[in-house]
């Protein structure tokens, strides 16, 4: 495995950081994302085939996206969380 990848090989303050960035941008990507989500639904829902023609099924792709990334940065999170109260335990170094 590559060594940037392993979590144990960083200084528990680089991981402290990675972690309160990680948790800003959940907060940032996914801040109003249900909202939209549901108002792309209601469009793609009462305009059809008028609404996939005027970029719905894009937005809706769009969306689908930002939640993916969203998710990438929340298990990105909950990794180094889990590697900080490994080491907090002593199990770690």
């Amino acid at each position: 495995m590559r060594r940037w990848l392993l979590l144990s090989s960083y200084h528990w303050l680089v991981l402290l950081t990675a972690l309160a960035l990680s948790a800003a941008l959940v907060a940032w990507i996914s801040f109003g994302l249900i909202n939209v989500a549901m108002a792309n639904f209601e469009f793609l829902k009462r305009y059809g085939l008028m609404a996939v023609r005027e970029g719905g099924l894009r937005q809706a792709v769009e969306i689908g996206a930002r939640a993916s990334l969203a998710l990438l940065f929340y298990l990105l999170f909950k990794a180094i969380e889990t590697e900080l109260i490994q080491r907090w335990r002593g199990k770690g170094h």
